[in-house]
């Protein structure tokens, strides 16, 4: 009964705290300009007539409160508009475009993942050797180096020095890898991937090894190695479960910011993405997909956290949601 009385209250912050960053943001985005306005300079020749028209059919024409009531209702009906710029509804571009987001995202937090947990359990049972040293040091390296400027040295390497994988885009223009639209997606999906585990790894790793050093220290990690335990046992079975449980907050960060964080790999990339679309859309005011993707992020990232602080009291039964 008490996660199920946790998990209420946090269902009802959920709602309210929705509603604030869509009110923020919509207001925002409505402070800065009026999306018809672009559309006028990038087509001169419309008329006032089909320019009346498209102000009522997006409900511009009334006050900002009766538009976010409006968009309100309908996405409470799953209906997330029109999209301005593309004319397409925003509900099947989240799900086109999200498709792609995910493709790289989440491979490259699973790989991020067990390669953190291998790096940083070889660090910290090692500690300051020069074995130690070399994962910190690296580990350092990643964290600190920009995004965009990992993904363009990856270019630079491995596409146009070694000419192994394409510079960008999720599939060829002309025909499939070896005739195959799954071998060609994957081909592309490798430096983003690639791009994205490098610093989620580093980052992972200086949590974890930090973690894990102080947990090896503990007196029930000292009693299992007295009792005769193999030392794989003890780092993987015991004291691996404690230490991790830091990093997963950072892996709900990452979980619930998948799409936060796109718009930098996906542009470095020229990914058809979500982050790309993200970008696309702020630039053109395009409310209703920039509301709807909004959503999504600040959906993702109350779950993500949601599901981190029930993960939380499986993983240790000292921990009480209360």
């Amino acid at each position: 009964m008490g996660i199920l009385r946790f998990i209420i209250r946090r269902l009802i912050f959920m709602v309210f705290l929705i509603l604030g960053v869509t009110i923020m943001i919509f207001f925002m985005i409505n402070a800065i300009g009026d999306p018809i306005d672009i559309l006028m300079a990038e087509r001169p020749g419309i008329t006032q007539e089909v320019i009346d028209n498209i102000k009522s059919y997006y409900h511009l024409d009334r006050s900002l409160t009766e538009q976010y009531t409006l968009w309100l209702w309908n996405v409470v009906q799953l209906d997330f508009g029109t999209s301005i710029i593309y004319n397409q509804p925003v509900g099947s571009m989240l799900v086109n475009w999200g498709w792609e987001t995910v493709k790289i995202q989440v491979p490259s937090i699973l790989i991020s993942l067990l390669l953190a947990i291998l790096f940083a359990s070889i660090a910290s049972t090692r500690q300051y050797t020069k074995t130690d040293f070399g994962v910190m040091g690296t580990a350092l390296l990643g964290r600190s180096m920009p995004g965009f400027f990992t993904g363009i040295l990856l270019i630079l390497i491995f596409s146009y020095w070694l000419g192994i994988f394409p510079s960008y885009g999720a599939y060829s223009t002309r025909s499939p890898l070896m005739g195959s639209l799954l071998l060609d997606s994957l081909w592309h999906m490798t430096l983003p991937v690639m791009m994205l585990a490098y610093f989620n790894t580093a980052t992972l790793t200086l949590l974890i090894r930090s973690s894990m050093v102080d947990v090896l220290r503990q007196d029930f990690i000292i009693a299992a190695r007295a009792s005769g335990l193999p030392n794989r046992r003890v780092v993987y079975g015991h004291a691996l479960k404690n230490a991790i449980i830091p990093a997963l907050t950072y892996l709900a960060i990452l979980f619930g910011l998948m799409l936060g964080t796109a718009p930098v790999t996906e542009t470095v990339f020229t990914w058809p993405g979500l982050g790309f679309l993200y970008i696309t859309a702020i630039q053109q005011l395009d409310y209703p997909v920039i509301m709807g993707i909004t959503l999504i992020i600040t959906l993702m990232l109350v779950l993500a956290n949601l599901f981190t602080d029930i993960a939380y009291v499986f993983i240790d039964p000292r921990i009480r949601l209360e």
